[in-house]
């Protein structure tokens, strides 16, 4: 049986809006779902689905693939994520970042090491990154902090190759991701996970997968192996602050899904630990998901959402406890992947 729940929002539109980019913990939430459930919301007197979830629907062996395809791209650092990797903070910047022009809440422009003013807005450093397909021109490339070691020669070339290529751009704004295009033997090796992904969507949300499937057919050069997706989202041990998401189509739904180290590991080493928290949660209703590998969660992601902080669930013994930091992060792994169709795709038809 799939236990149905109705919620009430416990901070107003207002309360909750003024969160926007904050970290929430375990406490804000009065219920944590690990179970098959299908939330909802009130919303002027109506029920309006809030989440769709079912435990252990994608088997290992296809969870484990893909896990080995993704972990390393997954662990790749970027900075545009804005809100929701949280408020600025230079500590969590970049190193080449000296010092901040016009700090905003989550976004700044900068001084860089080559001391020039750098007018690409960044966030705070985190590991979340894309792969399928993206509705924008791949500003990372045209990033001048990554030419600082550049001869004047190739700086020149990469200038006048920078601009062929926006004005390319400007006529189609669509694009491959690096990863799909560069890594073609990974990228294959995940698609039956994300093929799993839109089954289970189409199962629990039929409606508005139908809405997305369409959709997505229309830039058929831009969809996902057939399914409602051009696009995914992978986050590795990150903590996700409060944010909804944009640039996708608002008439689809979210899909979550995560991938555990220690589940995909050789048994034997035991230096490979299971995580804690991380649960998806819904702070204005006071509901979270805790979503480990084989689940699937279609989730609302145009409502108010983030997830809790992320650390290894066993007590490290005193000589453990003495390594490094970087070596403690590296024995737990929670990779999440988001499968999502982005709006403006449709400009390529």
């Amino acid at each position: 049986m799939v236990k149905k729940i109705t919620v009430k929002p416990i901070l107003t539109d207002k309360q909750i809006a003024n969160k926007e980019g904050h970290s929430f913990t375990k406490k804000d939430f009065k219920q944590i779902i690990d179970y098959d459930c299908d939330v909802y919301r009130l919303e002027d007197g109506k029920e309006r689905l809030l989440l769709s979830f079912r435990k252990n629907v994608i088997p290992k062996k296809i969870c484990c693939k893909a896990y080995s395809a993704l972990e390393k791209e997954a662990q790749i650092k970027h900075t545009n994520r804005g809100a929701a990797a949280g408020l600025l903070n230079k500590k969590k910047l970049p190193k080449y970042v000296k010092k901040l022009v016009n700090p905003q809440k989550f976004r700044a422009y900068y001084i860089g090491t080559d001391g020039k003013v750098h007018k690409d807005h960044i966030s705070n450093y985190v590991s979340s990154g894309i792969i399928g397909y993206y509705d924008k021109p791949d500003r990372n490339a045209y990033n001048p902090s990554n030419i600082n070691s550049v001869s004047r020669k190739k700086s020149k070339l990469l200038n006048e190759s920078k601009t062929k290529r926006t004005r390319k751009v400007s006529k189609i704004p669509c694009r491959t991701t690096k990863f799909t295009r560069e890594q073609v033997s990974k990228w294959k090796h995940s698609l039956p996970f994300i093929k799993e992904a839109n089954k289970q969507f189409k199962r629990l949300v039929p409606e508005r997968h139908s809405v997305q499937l369409k959709r997505a057919k229309k830039t058929k050069d831009f969809q996902i192996e057939n399914t409602a997706f051009s696009t995914i989202t992978l986050n590795y041990n990150y903590q996700t602050a409060l944010h909804k998401d944009k640039g996708d189509l608002e008439e689809g739904f979210g899909n979550l899904l995560v991938l555990e180290k220690d589940k995909c590991s050789d048994s034997s080493n035991n230096n490979i630990l299971s995580y804690k928290g991380g649960y998806t949660g819904y702070p204005q209703y006071g509901v979270a998901v805790d979503v480990r590998q084989g689940d699937f969660l279609a989730m609302d992601v145009h409502q108010w959402h983030c997830n809790t902080a992320i650390s290894d669930s066993d007590v490290l013994s005193s000589k453990d406890s003495k390594s490094s930091k970087k070596s403690k992060d590296q024995t737990y792994g929670r990779l999440s992947i988001v499968c999502y169709l982005r709006k403006n795709m449709i400009k390529c038809a």
